[in-house]
């Protein structure tokens, strides 16, 4: 007869509460450091401790949730540009996702700039507009279903993927943050087409240009492309009717709302012109007319020296949108033929070359005197722009004679490479998430790669993109494809060193396929218009790639 069984009784021992926040949801050890710990320092999750510890059954009372970015840099994301939130407000598990939104993901974009919209105005507008505080929901959802998600196992002795797609956009098995995030974002699409078909013309453009980004942000946040590109070519058409009431509305608006529906608009237009010309992911930015604002080309006198920073950097950022719907325009009219009055825009041209001239003699005064390291990493940032636009505007509608007046400034890019390589050295290691909207350094550093056929300046340029590209899958797979038509060029070069413009190419259309592992990609000749295609796969290696160009057929 055996023995009755005794039920195993586990030992008991006092729960540890004094993890960070993020680790404790993840269920998982913290090493407790302060004020990042190793964990969530590595797997580039926000992270936060109690700050008033726990109530009696155990629910958090107040938590201070920081990126490692705002640990080492504490003036980049100041206390009051993140208000915190009122119980009442909120209701579980919106609490969670309004936090993870206004801690992590603002703290994220506020690393490019734009702070008046991100940290002010957007959540602001949350708390007034249900479309928008459902977007902010959602997007909150989707960062925090992120953090769950497992990145790709590198198989033994495979290299790692070029790219990783996120889950939530290949799996059908949702989590209950996915779920959320879904439900969120499909509630503010639903309540903004009511709204449009409701108005009409009559929609604000404080409205559209705000809703229209987060739309942007929450397709970008999962590499879906084809749905930005879709988006922008909506927005573009719905603020037609609207943009000319920009910057005069007060509607429940304070002037320091407008100064972030301003910075909502220059953000709009230099993401839809970068892209447009810099990523071959947005077919219908680059056909698209640009924005018509009745601000025209910007010739205003420079700040004065004695003028806030603050006020100096918008100036700038006033200066650099009209100088690149300038650059875009210009550049539409050589890809497609359209007409353009060249007097007029050589004039226009002088006149954005000396003002991009003037601005970096400016900011470099500004640089020089600068002691905070934090604001001289600012005025760093502005002179490689400032440095660039003296060469964008030194264009030509001749595709050849264009490719020579590139050639004409490598010192100047080289100049400009030392500078951003500068800024990312005073930075340290990027432990925290590289900004998803970068719009500075990124498009400064893929225009240097594209058009200089220097190569070690190339390359250069591209290691220093991939220090900013974290695992955003448009950065992944940009940085895969230019390696490998910067390879493809360097066949072609001659016994002098000089690769002919007949051989220098254009990264023109890409597409992916359905779970996107395959990347398509069509080259167009520069000057003689000859079509190359390739495929890329995300588990490819880019070196075997480059050695099958010798059998690709010419299309």
């Amino acid at each position: 007869m055996t023995a009755p069984s005794v039920p195993r009784i586990r030992a008991r021992r006092p729960k540890v509460r004094s993890g960070c926040v993020t680790c404790k949801s993840r269920r998982v050890k913290c090493d407790e450091q302060r004020p990042v710990c190793r964990r969530c320092q590595k797997s580039w999750l926000p992270c936060g401790y109690n700050s008033s510890g726990s109530n009696q059954s155990g629910h958090q009372t107040q938590t201070d949730i920081v990126t490692t970015f705002q640990a080492q840099n504490r003036e980049a994301a100041s206390p009051r540009l993140l208000p915190r939130v009122r119980v009442g407000e909120f209701v579980e598990p919106e609490t969670l996702y309004f936090d993870l939104f206004r801690n992590t993901i603002v703290a994220n974009l506020c690393l490019n700039g734009y702070t008046n919209l991100w940290s002010r105005t957007i959540l602001r507008e949350s708390f007034r507009d249900d479309c928008v505080r459902d977007c902010v929901l959602g997007i909150g959802a989707l960062r925090r279903a992120m953090m769950d998600e497992r990145q790709l196992v590198k198989p033994p002795g495979r290299p790692p993927p070029l790219w990783t797609v996120p889950t939530i956009a290949i799996n059908s098995s949702y989590t209950k943050y996915q779920r959320d995030a879904i439900q969120y974002y499909t509630k503010s699409i639903s309540r903004f087409r009511e709204r449009m078909a409701r108005e009409g013309s009559s929609t604000p453009a404080r409205t559209i240009l705000i809703v229209s980004i987060l739309f942007v942000m929450f397709e970008a946040m999962q590499g879906d492309t084809d749905s930005v590109d879709r988006i922008m070519h909506a927005a573009r058409h719905a603020l037609k009717d609207s943009l000319s009431s920009l910057g005069t509305e007060r509607q429940v608006s304070s002037a320091l709302d407008d100064e972030g529906v301003r910075e909502a608009d220059y953000f709009l237009t230099r993401f839809s012109g970068y892209n447009s010309l810099l990523s071959p992911f947005y077919p219908s930015l680059l056909r698209e007319q640009p924005f018509e604002r009745d601000c025209g080309l910007v010739i205003d006198s420079l700040p004065d020296e004695t003028e806030d920073h603050k006020q100096v950097e918008l100036a700038f950022e006033r200066y650099t949108t009209s100088a690149l719907t300038w650059c875009f325009r210009t550049c539409q009219a050589s890809i497609f033929g359209r007409p353009l009055d060249m007097e007029k825009n050589k004039e226009e041209q002088v006149l954005i070359l000396s003002q991009a001239n003037n601005w970096c003699k400016f900011i470099a005064k500004k640089l020089e005197k600068e002691a905070d390291p934090v604001q001289r990493r600012i005025w760093k940032i502005m002179l490689v722009e400032a440095r660039m636009f003296t060469v964008y505007t030194t264009y030509s509608y001749d595709a050849e004679e264009r490719e020579i007046l590139w050639d004409a400034r490598m010192n100047d890019c080289r100049d400009v490479l030392d500078l951003a390589e500068s800024i990312l050295d005073d930075m340290g290691p990027i432990t925290a998430l590289p900004p998803l909207f970068e719009d500075k350094l990124v498009p400064t550093l893929r225009c240097i790669a594209c058009k200089c056929r220097i190569y070690a300046v190339r390359t250069r340029a591209l290691s220093l993109l991939k220090r900013l590209s974290g695992p955003w899958l448009e950065n992944r797979a940009i940085l895969a494809g230019m390696k490998i038509m910067i390879e493809l060029e360097e066949r072609h070069r001659d016994a002098s060193g000089f690769i002919p413009p007949r051989s220098r190419y254009r990264w023109n259309v890409s597409s992916w396929n359905s779970d996107r592992s395959e990347l398509r990609m069509v080259l167009m000749g520069v000057t003689t218009g000859i079509r190359k295609e390739l495929t890329i796969r995300q588990d490819g290696n880019i070196d075997d790639m480059i050695e099958r160009l010798s059998t690709m057929s010419v299309q």
